[in-house]
């Protein structure tokens, strides 16, 4: 193919068609073109085996462009030689009309599809193919040498535990967004449990990104389950009178400090009897043994809790004499049972519940209440107030172990 220099100034073209859609053209940039303007004359398009190609020739380079041109005929020759073997094929051509007749509405032939499912394959190829029941056995382990409490450990285990038995053999890169929703969405759980686990797996899979398993976290694209907040529920002094009653001598000192001094089961379960300041009435909870360091505190003992407390308390050791948490859990249930709560009536958190409620209701600090309970002013705003009168909550400090036979014995009879 030559073509010579007085080649029509105008954009036109020459073009060679080999088999399916590979082809060639040439044409002559127009005088207004950018690339003419820079000392270019003529552009080459190629397609060769679904590969697009342009290349520039200049002014003097009318013999550098034909054994250019000569070049890409010889391969589309090639390439169709080496395609006779398909072009014999009936059902293979067929296979590639409907193919191709699928493709046309979206302006792309069947060399675009098969790049793009290649590009598809080579990126599954590189996709890390860890299963997430083990990236969950890193991430629990990584969690333990954090030092974690028990209670957040045992959580994350139970919840993460759930999930394995779904996708435990999964690669976790293979697990996306519709996966892990529609799962959490299909609990057979309440709103605010989802919401829960919908946490817990977030955490799980930003330490798989962060450990380089994956690229991005897909469960911060799941739905956000909303939660309809119910009305914080609290026990009556009469109600905490019966339950005292029924406490035996090794829950006794743990259901005192949470209901008259607000301190989190976690906390009392890690606390000793030598921290107890009986010269002022205070317990010490230290950062190791807070929620959180920033609840690290002293707390204030009611006169009433002391006159419980000394009785039966010890010089040193443990408050909370169970060897595990779960067996502090079963006796505390247990109590409940006794004094009369059926499974699934017992407020959740109700001990310390009652006493932020009662404390703010009783003494009108919020600040002072915040302070007492490790909490923030904003929760105690949110969910504590008003919701018992102050009458009725300063009637939780007269509680005293003297009184106890008569406060129950009227609260039978009523």
């Amino acid at each position: 193919m030559v073509i010579g220099d007085n080649y029509c100034d105008e954009m036109q073209a020459v073009e060679t068609r080999g088999t399916g859609k590979d082809s060639v053209k040439v044409k002559e940039l127009s005088k207004e073109h950018s690339q003419r303007k820079k000392g270019y004359r003529w552009i080459v398009e190629s397609r060769l085996g679904g590969k697009r190609a342009r290349k520039f020739f200049r002014h003097n380079e009318s013999e550098k462009r034909d054994i250019f041109l000569e070049d890409i005929k010889e391969r589309m020759e090639s390439l169709a030689k080496t395609d006779r073997a398909i072009l014999s094929d009936q059902k293979l051509l067929e296979e590639a009309a409907r193919a191709d007749k699928a493709l046309s509405p979206h302006d792309k032939s069947i060399s675009d599809a098969v790049a793009f499912y290649l590009d598809h394959l080579q990126s599954e190829a590189k996709r890390d193919s860890t299963p997430l029941s083990e990236v969950a056995k890193r991430f629990l382990d990584e969690k333990e040498r954090e030092g974690v409490s028990e209670s957040h450990y045992s959580d994350l285990r139970i919840r993460i535990s759930r999930f394995e038995r779904t996708f435990g053999e999964t690669p976790i890169s293979a697990i996306g967004r519709n996966q892990i929703n529609d799962w959490i969405l299909g609990l057979a759980v309440g709103p605010q449990t989802k919401v829960n686990f919908r946490r817990v797996l977030s955490n799980l899979f930003a330490y798989a990104s962060r450990a380089g398993i994956i690229q991005t976290n897909p469960v911060r694209d799941t739905a956000n389950v909303k939660v309809r907040r119910k009305k914080t529920e609290i026990l009556s002094p009469e109600e905490v009178a019966i339950l005292l009653a029924h406490c035996t001598t090794e829950t006794l000192p743990s259901v005192l400090l949470m209901v008259f001094c607000g301190i989190r089961v976690g906390e009392v379960s890690r606390l000793e009897w030598q921290e107890i300041d009986w010269e002022d009435s205070t317990i010490e909870i230290t950062a190791e043994k807070a929620k959180r360091e920033v609840h690290a505190r002293h707390v204030t003992i009611p006169s009433n809790a002391v006159d419980w407390l000394r009785p039966i308390a010890k010089r040193r050791g443990a408050i909370v004499s169970f060897e595990t948490r779960h067996t502090f859990t079963k006796a505390l249930q247990d109590v409940r049972a006794q004094a009369g709560w059926q499974p699934g009536e017992w407020p959740k958190n109700a001990l310390r519940k009652t006493f932020i409620s009662c404390h703010y209701e009783s003494f009108g600090s919020i600040d002072e209440t915040a302070k007492q309970a490790g909490t923030s002013v904003g929760i105690i705003h949110r969910h504590y107030r008003k919701l018992i009168k102050g009458k009725e909550a300063k009637r939780l400090w007269e509680l005293h172990p003297e009184q106890q036979a008569e406060v129950v014995s009227f609260s039978k009879g009523a």
